[in-house]
């Protein structure tokens, strides 16, 4: 690519990729004072969901608590509540704290603390609440604790959700705390930022190529970004902070339809080429996704997320097949978005594994996603750009077609007839402007006869060189339908010098010419007519001109006859022994 500014852009989408993984990693790795697996965590079943507080300690008092860590899946789903018995350090002073659930998506999360004074309070969060409602608005659920000096005390985890999930809990102290949220909300803003960029620079790709794809690739960012902001927890956080069922259902509704209209984006790219089974593997994955979107929306979460993600293992080979296929054909285009793809798939894979409990909670199965697709964006845009550049050069070259004979090299009949009236205009302004000559290749039936279609063409071919050669840069060389050759010459000339021009031409044909025989010779007639010019349409001018070479076709010794007006309109030929009709 020669464009510096789309180097730049590429540029600076490494750059600000690289600054978005770099922080999210360090948020991730950073150590605060405490980390929830330093410290034992007990884990009660409640399978009704009814059991009060009381009962679940009495139950952790008998020994019915079972250590856990966060990566492995509790067995939660309909009124199943886990209780998690979380033990807090001892301090020597008072230290404001934040206890953190690293999930999202989390349905329901309660932390009961014994305050001073003997009452517990108990602080809610989790998607069954508007995030504006949370003890602690945040990405995920948070829960403030004030750690007092004395013996280490424990505080009590109540979390529901529709399925099997781990809990994967942190402990922090307030200013780490601090720390790890801004670093964490400046990465996902600069996310954001960068999806709006790519949306715009996309729509502006549209106008300026003229490639609607590139539309359908800035609506496939804006979801995309827009599921992976909800995976995070931000799109509930800022976007729909009051609205409960939309924050819980989104977070598996937007990243479907993401993958659907992935399928359309890749199906604009590849179907093209005219694979049938290709296209039906694609529509499928798009009818799939919005089945399975109109299914959450309308049956909840519980009863499809175990299946949607077997769905997702089926949308990766589709898709990932088809971007192969069309990288074997069309290698540069495909391999960049085969790239894309590749490096959303691979981020994405780790979440999906995570939700069907085959691997643990790790930073790849919480932020592969978004990685990954921060990676994927400028990839598909680079692809779009190569296709965008194609299809511009394919439509120039069929402009071209539109304006050359491809035969003969000459003007089409559609430019000649373009290029015919606006000679007659201006001859209207400069009555000394302009000829207009209509040769024939009479012999042309009889070359083909003796030699064949090959070198008929060949001939064709030779003519049309042959009323090209006089021509200065100002004229006009085209090729009518019927196939004679036309000559428009736009500059000031006198009959004297259009007779010149027609026995130059004539001559031309009687030389022997490259790629054909030494004894073939071209039999052309020239009809002509010079200035004054009529006062008529191009299509008629050359009508009458036609009815000229007719006329010269009984005549064999004569080649060449000028056509003059009466009146400006009426057209008239001179008699076969006048002045201008040049014997050959």
């Amino acid at each position: 690519m020669k464009t510096p500014g789309f180097k730049t852009f590429l540029l600076a989408c490494a750059v600000l990729i690289v600054g978005m993984a770099l922080p999210v990693r360090a948020a991730h790795t950073q150590a605060p004072v405490w980390k929830g697996v330093q410290y034992p965590t007990e884990v009660v079943m409640d399978e009704s969901g009814q059991q009060s507080l009381e009962f679940v300690r009495n139950r952790f008092a008998r020994g019915e608590g079972v250590v856990v860590s966060g990566n492995q899946q509790l067995p939660l789903g309909g009124m199943s509540t886990g209780w998690l018995r979380i033990v807090l350090p001892a301090v020597t002073a008072p230290v404001d704290a934040v206890l953190t659930v690293v999930h999202p998506g989390l349905d329901s999360a309660s932390l009961h603390d014994l305050v001073p004074g003997g009452d517990w309070h108990v602080q809610r969060s989790g998607d069954s609440l508007p995030v504006a409602r949370w003890s602690r608005p945040y990405l995920h659920p948070a829960f403030q604790l004030e750690l007092l000096p004395g013996e280490p005390r424990a505080v009590y985890l109540a979390v529901r959700h529709s399925s099997r999930v781990g809990v994967y809990w942190q402990l922090w102290d307030r200013a780490s705390f601090d720390r790890q949220s801004s670093t964490l909300h400046m990465v996902l803003g600069a996310y954001l930022g960068f999806v709006i960029l790519v949306v715009v620079l996309s729509c502006f790709n549209a106008w300026n190529w003229r490639d609607p794809i590139h539309l359908v690739y800035a609506a496939y960012v804006v979801i995309l970004g827009l599921g992976q902001l909800t995976l995070t927890g931000l799109s509930g956080e800022y976007f729909w902070p009051h609205h409960a069922w939309w924050n819980d259902i989104a977070a598996i509704v937007v990243p479907m339809l993401s993958a659907g209209w992935a399928a359309l984006l890749v199906h604009r790219l590849v179907v093209e080429r005219g694979n049938h089974v290709v296209s039906a593997f694609l529509v499928s994955v798009m009818l799939t996704s919005l089945a399975y979107a109109i299914g959450f929306l309308l049956l909840g979460r519980s009863r499809l997320f175990y299946t949607s993600n077997l769905a997702y293992l089926y949308f990766l080979p589709v898709l990932m097949g088809s971007l192969i296929w069309f990288s074997v054909r069309r290698p540069v285009i495909g391999l960049w978005a085969l790239a894309g793809f590749f490096c959303l798939f691979v981020g994405s894979l780790f979440p999906i594994l995570r939700n069907l409990d085959v691997v643990p909670i790790s930073f790849y199965s919480q932020f592969g996603a978004q990685i990954g697709a921060a990676l994927e964006i400028p990839l598909l845009l680079v692809a779009l750009y190569f296709r965008s550049r194609d299809r511009r050069d394919t439509q120039v070259r069929l402009s071209a077609l539109s304006r050359v004979d491809p035969l003969t090299g000459v003007a089409s009949h559609r430019l000649l007839m373009e290029r015919l009236e606006h000679l007659l205009e201006r001859h209207q302004r400069d009555p000394q402007v302009g000829a207009v000559l209509r040769v024939r290749l009479v012999n042309g039936a009889e070359i083909r006869m003796a030699y064949g279609a090959s070198l008929a063409q060949a001939a064709l071919v030779r003519a049309g060189a042959c009323v090209a050669t006089p021509a200065q840069v100002s004229d006009t060389v085209g090729r009518h339908n019927d196939g004679d050759f036309v000559l428009l010459i736009e500059s000031k000339t006198t009959e004297s010098q259009v007779t010149d021009v027609a026995q130059r031409i004539i001559a031309e044909g009687l030389r022997p010419g490259r790629n054909l025989p030494r004894d073939l010779m071209l039999h052309l007639h020239v009809a002509c007519v010079s200035c004054p010019l009529p006062k008529d349409d191009g299509e008629r001018l050359l009508r009458h001109l036609g009815n000229l070479l007719e006329e010269i076709a009984k005549t064999p010794r004569k080649a060449l006859r000028f056509m003059h007006y009466r009146s400006g309109s009426q057209p008239f030929s001179q008699p076969p022994d006048g002045d201008d009709v040049i014997r050959v």
